[in-house]
């Protein structure tokens, strides 16, 4: 007769073979301190950033936590080297962006009604010569603000909640950092993204172009100047959500598909502009249960940079070849959402 020590060691055998062949990515990878290394020393957590950064911000992400204490009202700042900031009234209930080389934020500031720039390795902060309303909650559609790719203009959108309850769409503007002038673009345009030509944007009307469509998007390319550089019409839910390449003739979209269960990823959509029309899906190699939840932005012609959910819920940022979905693993430990700087 098998005694429950037999029956004991069965159960820690499989217990075992599961954790061993589990995936990589599925857990945090475990840690094991030997009795000479001493104790654990818990990494110091994040504080005020005052005057210049000693490096550049690699991301930036909302703490999931909620004490009270400043550290989780904040954003959280995560240089090169690994240090953590947080900057005054940079708030995690409001928008921020990174510039491409990771020494520049911009934030909504609550008290100066505004967006202000911060030089991060000059520790200055400058307040935009336009000001603007309060910014809708994360999540409910505003239009965050972006950085050109040499970070010396940014793009800023007057959006505010309206009566109903939802996000009227304001004025997209581009704001010299350096020179403060500002552009004011025709209404109804809303930024998707920089191009080396100047910003793209898209203005989604009813569609009287795409049969079985109910939208169309107007997507244009405009001059640093905000002068129409080129124009294209799209089908409305690739434009809408489209994140352009550096050379703006492609754009890059997460596809969906419709279930009783809700929308589920299916892949990247790239977008011709050119032929204004769809010119192919890239399936992402990922393991089972892994799917691209959104397109940060294009790192080149050749990668883009996505957020990536796993499983149980676990989040990653991957670099995806649009030549044949390979997925290269970046290590940013942080909860959603992240905003990226530099990647160097």
């Amino acid at each position: 007769m098998r005694g429950p020590w037999t029956y004991g060691a069965a159960v820690l055998a499989v217990v075992a073979g599961v954790w061993v062949t589990a995936p990589v990515w599925s857990q945090p990878p475990v840690r094991f301190v030997r009795p000479d290394q001493g104790p654990v020393v818990p990494t110091p957590g994040p504080r005020e950033l005052r005057g210049p950064a000693p490096a550049p911000v690699r991301y930036a992400y909302r703490p999931a936590c909620d004490d009270g204490a400043e550290t989780c009202k904040h954003w959280v700042l995560v240089s090169t080297r690994g240090e953590r900031w947080w900057l005054p009234y940079a708030f995690g209930s409001g928008p921020l962006t990174l510039s491409r080389d990771g020494t520049r934020a911009a934030y909504w500031h609550p008290k100066q009604h505004r967006y202000v720039v911060v030089d991060l390795l000059k520790g200055t902060t400058t307040p935009l010569p336009v000001k603007t309303g309060e910014p809708p909650e994360p999540g409910r559609g505003g239009q965050e603000p972006m950085f050109s790719p040499d970070g010396r203009r940014l793009l800023v959108a007057d959006d505010r909640d309206d009566d109903t309850g939802e996000v009227a769409p304001g004025i997209t503007m581009i704001v010299d950092v350096a020179g403060g002038g500002v552009r004011r673009l025709p209404r109804g345009e809303r930024a998707l993204g920089w191009t080396d030509r100047g910003p793209a944007l898209v203005n989604v009307k009813p569609s009287g172009r795409f049969p079985g469509h109910v939208t169309s998007g107007s997507y244009v390319v405009r001059s640093a100047d905000g002068d129409v550089v080129s124009r294209a019409e799209l089908p409305g839910h690739l434009a809408t959500t489209a994140v352009p390449s550096p050379a703006g003739d492609t754009l890059a979209t997460v596809a969906t598909e419709s279930t009783p269960g809700g929308p589920v990823p299916r892949g990247v959509v790239l977008t011709d502009a050119r032929r204004e029309r769809p010119a192919r899906t890239v399936v992402p190699r990922l393991p089972a249960g892994w799917r691209v939840r959104a397109i940060l932005r294009w790192e080149s012609e050749d990668a883009l940079l996505t957020e990536t959910r796993g499983p149980h819920g676990e989040v990653a940022c991957h670099l995806l070849s649009p030549a044949d979905g390979t997925m290269t693993p970046l290590r940013l430990d942080a909860p959603s959402p992240i905003v990226v700087g530099t990647l160097r």
